[in-house]
């Protein structure tokens, strides 16, 4: 911890706002001031413990009562003296309460859990205070004093809870994370192992994982707060803002209560931060609260809090630093925010980043940037001016590896470069201030000693600059933040790109100076080449007015990127030339009206491509071509070269349908494309008759055959127009053929009945073109016939041996000899014997068999139609 001397407050002229007359702040400064809140020149030490004091709570509410838990040695009386930190026309305070002749005794040492390290003093109440309704909100310091002289401070923070342009944090947490009470040099523990004595705890050094709110503060008592805080409360009331306190306990613990305020003020050294706070100050800029960092190293390292031992909340303040150690895992381990196991870096919500330190008192000087900001109006500072002395002990920057806020603004507002100490770094320290999308504005410091140059009650002299830029911040967020927009937009881009490859980029927005100035909104960005491949970068928000984007164009050409400040109407457009990419792809393209003829040489055109379709003029690769057309007659051009990416060449397809012709190339078989060709049949030759049951037929009954017109390549020619005349081997007089047809698309279905047993043709030539014709073969058999003897009770006689003759309605068959001759049965037909029997003459008819020797030995068959082609 770092404590600095009380020096005398000196009154500097400020340029502030209006002060409201119904402001609490300035009416409560216009009240009676006194210096004698400043320690004498006794002041107890942690090892006697001549006076030292703790409070039950880190803030209590107007008519709520604390309680303060003392201790004296040796025994004897003290007093308490209350004082309200403010500006009271310099004097820094006001004395609210006295209470003197307090009985005191020695309360029993505090000693540190061996485990953990903690200290929590089991101390019996000392003195309860009920806050008056009229305090008003505010930093309180009870100055405890011994009958010897003695004196410490017991801190706490009154509450209103009321609505207010700006509602200020103590940082505690920070002040209770370097607590090592008692500083004995012997047994004080604080979260860090430099200042804390003892055994080791489970940390693995002698600093504590877990510190309580139970027990003094080492020292003056009083934390960080005289060191960080006290100039920038004096310069706030001095200045006439409205403002109320809490601490970021009261953060954690009452979330919502930060939307009651127009902007949140994160005062002095604010490095550790629970899980909820963050959550509540991030809502609270999302829902439009503007927030201040006042100094550097903000949201550095997550604790969490428990329970104290009687089961108070809040009390005990955890904080491993290490996940191996700490038993809770997840988003609330307690490690740095950055950490990947968190992975919530401080930046998100402050803009910047913890980025070293110097030796405490070597503070180097804060240089400027951007001095076009609104926030550096009427200070008079300009580019690389100097303001001495400002920046350390730690300090924060930008980290661009880091994930920055959401934001429509955003500015670095200096870069003040400085030697890290622990690693001899050269690096340096930034000011930010952005606006996030709500229209909340986020100011960081960047630097831990930013309240120095408000006040004088500090180790540099007051600059009237700071409270000018302060002031500034302070009033755009009551009043709105004025601007000066940008005279133009700048895009530079590199003459040349390739296609598919990306190229970096700049924007530059500039005032009429040529100095850069931030933009009101994002930069939107378009391109010539809209080709649904490309990449153009998000919507996004300059820093500082500049910005480096990266962007990937598909289309070989002379192409454009623009960028557009819809906010200002500016806009700015560059033009690269693209050249194609490797070649990865062959474009095959016919040039031959569709369909294609079969047998008919087919133009097509050959380009080797880069993935998005350019020409890739210097492709030296040896193409070869192949088909899904197979047939003996396909015709593709040999291996063959393209010239400057791109070649036509002839091809010849026989086979109907759709088909393909593929380059690919000799040496890299994945350098390959087709062309899909849809080839219709060339006019028809031939015609091809086929049955469609087969070789054979019997005599007498339908045959159905298709005739088909065909080129010379087999493809049917659908667009056939002939008409087919039938003709046949079979001159029986019975045979029935189709008459005189057409086809339909090239085929059709007939059905023809010949009548003479044996091999037959059908043959159909075309009337017109005698040349295109065609026959099919078949085997005409004839019918079988069945003849059985039987007796007279129906059973087969086995041993027949008769003659039998056949006799037929149908004359015309007999005559033509198509009738079975005599058969004498045998004892191997034992009875029964099948017949073949040809029937000539429609349409129905009867056969008859007869015993030679015994004509009433007789049947007749059933009727037996005979069918007629063309007429069923």
């Amino acid at each position: 911890m770092f404590a600095l001397s009380l020096l005398g407050l000196t009154n500097v002229a400020l340029p502030i706002r209006a002060l409201a007359a119904t402001n609490q702040v300035v009416l409560e400064n216009q009240q009676p001031g006194s210096s004698g809140w400043r320690l004498g020149g006794l002041v107890s030490d942690d090892s006697t413990r001549q006076i030292k004091g703790y409070a039950s709570a880190t803030s209590v509410n107007q008519n709520q009562s604390i309680v303060f838990y003392v201790t004296v040695n040796p025994v004897q009386s003290y007093r308490i003296d209350i004082y309200r930190v403010g500006w009271y026309g310099g004097l820094g305070g006001r004395l609210r309460l006295s209470s003197t002749g307090l009985q005191g005794t020695t309360q029993q040492p505090c000693t540190p859990d061996a485990t953990t390290g903690l200290i929590a003093c089991n101390w019996t109440p000392s003195y309860t205070l009920t806050v008056p309704g009229d305090w008003t909100s505010g930093v309180y310091l009870a100055m405890l004093t011994n009958a010897a002289g003695y004196q410490n401070y017991v801190i706490f923070v009154v509450k209103d809870g009321r609505p207010a342009d700006f509602v200020y944090q103590e940082s505690v947490n920070t002040s209770q994370a370097y607590n090592n009470y008692p500083d004995d040099g012997v047994s004080g523990k604080s979260l860090y192992g430099y200042n804390s004595k003892g055994p080791n705890t489970v940390s693995g050094g002698p600093q504590a994982v877990k510190v309580s709110f139970d027990r003094p503060f080492a020292g003056q008592g009083v934390g960080l707060f005289l060191t960080w805080d006290v100039q920038l409360v004096h310069w706030l009331e001095q200045s006439g803002y409205d403002v109320t306190y809490t601490t970021d306990v009261d953060t954690h613990a009452d979330p919502q209560a930060l939307l009651r305020s127009r902007s949140f003020i994160s005062g002095g050294h604010d490095e550790y931060w629970s899980k909820e706070m963050f959550d509540a100050v991030q809502a609270a800029r999302d829902g439009g609260v503007n927030l201040a960092f006042m100094a550097a190293d903000e949201l550095h390292w997550q604790v969490r809090y428990e329970p104290s031992a009687a089961g108070v909340p809040n009390r005990v303040m955890v904080g491993y630093k290490d996940a191996t150690t700490d038993p809770v895992q997840g988003p609330t381990t307690t490690v740095q925010w950055r950490n990947p196991l968190v992975n919530r870096p401080g930046q998100l919500l402050t803009g910047v980043d913890f980025a070293g330190e110097v030796n405490f008192g070597n503070n180097v000087g804060y240089v400027v940037t951007n001095s076009s900001h609104w926030v550096y109006a009427g200070t008079g500072l300009k580019d690389g001016d100097v303001i001495p002395g400002l920046v350390g002990y730690e300090m924060d920057r930008y980290f661009p590896d880091l994930p920055a806020p959401s934001s429509t603004n955003r500015t670095l507002l200096s870069h003040s470069p400085f030697t890290d100490i622990f690693n001899g770094a050269s690096t340096y320290a930034n000011s930010s201030i952005y606006q996030a999308p709500s229209g909340a504005w986020v100011f960081a410091a960047g630097t831990m000693s930013w309240s120095w140059g408000l006040d004088s009650m500090s180790n540099i002299a007051v600059d009237s600059r700071i409270q000018r830029m302060t002031s500034n911040i302070f009033n755009a967020f009551l009043n709105g933040a004025p601007r000066t927009p940008p005279h133009d937009l700048k895009v530079t881009a590199p003459a040349t790109a390739t296609a598919g490859q990306a190229f970096t980029f700049t924007v530059l927005a500039e005032d009429a100076a040529g100095s850069p100035v931030q933009p009101n909104g994002p930069i939107h960005f378009t391109s010539g080449d809209t080709s649904p491949g490309v990449h153009l970068p998000a919507d996004s928000v300059l820093t500082n007015g500049q910005g480096t984007f990266s962007a990937t164009l598909d289309r070989a050409g002379s192409q454009t990127i623009t960028a557009s400040d819809a906010a200002d109407s500016l806009t700015s457009t560059v033009t690269v030339q693209v050249g194609p990419g490797p070649v990865g792809k062959l474009a095959l393209i016919s040039s031959t009206s569709q369909p294609a003829t079969a047998g008919m040489p087919i133009s097509f055109t050959a380009t080797a491509q880069d993935q998005f379709g350019n020409v890739n003029p210097s492709y030296a690769g040896i193409v070869h071509f192949t088909s899904s057309d197979r047939s003996p007659g396909v015709a593709l051009p040999p291996d063959s070269p393209l010239t400057n990416g791109q070649q036509t060449f002839s091809a010849t397809l026989d086979q109907a349908g759709s088909q393909t012709i593929i380059g690919t190339d000799r040496a890299q078989p994945s350098v390959t494309g087709g062309v899909t060709v849809v080839v219709n049949a060339a006019p028809a030759t031939h015609l091809v008759l086929a049955t469609t049951a087969g070789p054979t037929a019997t005599a007498g009954t339908p045959i159905s055959f298709t005739a088909t017109a065909q080129d010379q390549f087999a493809n049917v020619d659908t667009s056939y127009a002939g008409t087919v005349h039938f003709d046949t081997s079979d001159q029986s007089p019975g045979v029935a053929l189709p008459p005189d047809s057409t086809l339909t698309n090239g085929q059709q279905t007939f059905s023809a009945t010949l009548d003479q047993a044996g091999f037959q043709t059908i043959t159909g030539t075309d009337i017109a073109q005698s040349t295109i014709g065609g026959s099919v073969g078949v085997q005409i058999i004839p019918f079988n016939v069945v003849v059985t003897l039987t007796d007279q009770f129906g059973n087969v006689a086995t041993g027949y041996v008769g003659v039998v003759h056949f006799s037929s309605t149908d004359f015309l068959a007999a005559q033509m000899g198509d009738l079975p001759p005599d058969y004498t049965f045998n004892s191997s037909d034992a009875g029964t014997h099948t017949f073949s029997v040809t029937l000539v003459t429609p349409f129905s008819q009867t056969i008859t068999v007869t015993d030679t020797a015994n004509p009433g030995l007789s049947a007749t068959s059933p009727p037996i139609a005979v069918m007629v082609v063309g007429l069923f």
